[in-house]
């Protein structure tokens, strides 16, 4: 009986083992499904895989032919296809007891994008039989190029299927290019008319540039012939109302002793022709005596002045293009969001000197807004100097330095309202005790201290376009600048006027 007993136990206990990993099994099993956001895509889509598996997942492996990623062990990964094609899936999913894998063949499908033609030259005038590269910048993926030559003058045609060909011309004049650029789903095409230019090699077209055009005296200014041809001889003329300067030299670096506003001439000639060719108002040379810190804003924001005064910039401030008295220039553009800050340097620090801050302003704004600020990070009574525009409808365009002792102020009413868009060069002086305002060349207002001589300096940073506060920046510029020039000394009316002309 005991036996009988004995064995029944252990039959009883086997049998709810095997229950036991019958349920396990059961719950383990993993039922693989899965699907896409889309399945139809262009070129350079991106899709999400959402995973719809049933039971327990611990480990997921997706394969994405084609995709980038390659593979993913996310849950839901999102994959980019950039090549036109058909592509399958696999997903592979496991548990501590199962592995299951499938794959949808075939599942995306990856067109082309609408195709915009556009291309590059390398140059624009070139010379007969010279090698010349044009460069495809077409968009949406194009596997097929039709390049177009036409010669105006003659009407012959050259022709390239090649997406960057190189072509050299024999007909001179002009051409106009066409290019068609395709894919097997779209095609688009641009012409751009007169876009090459074919000269003789013996005519000549002068042309020259310059590593700066906006200086100051005993600068030296390297000139490079640009001209067109095989030119043989060169003779450069420099010349403005102070002085002139000539080279033979095909590439000539010419030292500048006298300020002023200089054109530019290049007689270029060979044993066939010649060519000429003037810029008015090419070079700039500003006066350099007492000259600290000099910022033309031609292709840089930095000080071009004899100290070179490291600076940084706040926020945004930029570079652009602008018309100034005749002459397209680079320009600094405030958006209202930053400014320039000049470390401090004793050799800048004007002290209780008399200097000279000399600046173009072009603005359409009437928020209250700082042109420059010397110092005066902590307010009021601090060593400070400041040009601020629209305080109030009595207070335009407002010079201001101060100390400890109180200020000397200096304030336009609607002679000093300038927010009209226009170019207006602003000048402010101090000469000892007097204060003064120029607008355009002309003295506008002035103001003798009654307290002193002010000391404007401490070892706070120079700011141009916004006013330094003691914890935080205000009264952004929003506008343009130019040619903002420093000195320690005080210019004559004479030497204002001159920078006006500038």
């Amino acid at each position: 009986m005991r036996i009988i007993n004995y064995l029944s136990g252990i039959s009883l206990v086997v049998a709810l083992l095997l229950a036991g990993c019958k349920k396990d099994n059961v719950s383990s099993a993993i039922t693989i499904d899965f699907t896409s956001s889309k399945v139809q895509l262009s070129a350079g889509d991106s899709v999400t895989f959402k995973d719809l598996a049933q039971g327990t997942v611990s480990n997921w492996q997706w394969e994405f032919e084609g995709g980038a990623p390659a593979t993913s062990n996310l849950s839901g990964p999102t994959v980019t296809y950039n090549t036109p094609g058909t592509y399958s899936v696999t997903l592979k999913l496991r548990n501590a007891a199962n592995e299951v894998v499938l794959k949808k063949e075939k599942m995306i499908v990856v067109g082309y994008n609408r195709v915009k033609a556009d291309f590059k030259l390398q140059k624009t005038v070139a010379l007969q039989n010279e090698m010349l590269q044009f460069k495809d910048t077409s968009t949406g993926m194009p596997t097929g190029w039709k390049w177009e030559f036409t010669a105006l003058a003659t009407g012959k045609i050259l022709n390239s299927d090649k997406q960057h060909p190189e072509m050299s011309f024999t007909d001179t004049g002009y051409y106009n290019i066409r290019l068609i650029a395709s894919n097997p789903d779209y095609s688009d095409t641009i012409v751009k008319e007169k876009a090459l230019r074919i000269i003789d090699p013996h005519m000549l077209a002068s042309g020259f540039s310059a590593n700066i055009q906006a200086a100051y005296e005993g600068q030296s200014v390297q000139f490079t012939d640009q001209s067109l041809g095989l030119a043989t001889e060169w003779d450069w003329e420099i010349k403005s109302d102070a002085a002139a300067l000539q080279s033979s030299e095909q590439n000539p670096t010419l030292t500048f002793a006298k300020a002023g506003i200089y054109s530019v001439t290049l007689n270029v000639k060979n044993s066939v022709t010649t060519s000429s060719k003037t810029v008015e108002r090419f070079v700039k040379i500003i006066p350099a005596n007492g000259l600290v810190g000099y910022f033309p804003f031609n292709s840089s924001l930095n000080d071009a002045g004899p100290l070179k005064l490291a600076s940084s910039l706040k926020g945004q401030v930029g570079i652009v293009q602008a018309s100034r008295n005749g002459t397209t220039t680079g320009v600094g553009s405030f958006d209202g969001s930053g400014g320039i800050i000049v470390a401090d340097n004793p050799a800048f620090n004007m002290g209780v000197g008399d200097f000279t801050i000399s600046v173009w302003i072009q603005s359409t704004s009437s928020v209250r807004m700082m042109i420059w600020q010397e110092s005066g990070k902590n307010g009021s009574k601090d060593n400070q100097a400041w040009l601020r525009l629209n305080s109030s409808a009595t207070q335009y365009t407002a010079f201001n330095i101060e100390d400890a002792a109180g200020g000397s102020f200096l304030a336009l009413a609607d002679p000093g309202n300038i927010a009209d868009g226009k170019w207006y060069h602003v000048v402010a002086v101090r000469s000892g005790l007097v204060t003064k305002i120029y607008i355009n060349g002309q003295k506008m207002i002035e103001r003798t201290s009654t307290t002193g001589i002010k000391d404007v300096s401490n070892a706070a940073d120079f700011k141009i376009g916004m006013q330094e506060g003691a914890t935080s920046f205000s009264n952004y510029f929003i506008g343009k600048l130019d040619e903002l020039i420093v000195y320690k000394r005080a210019l004559t009316d004479s030497e204002i006027t001159n920078l006006f002309q500038y």
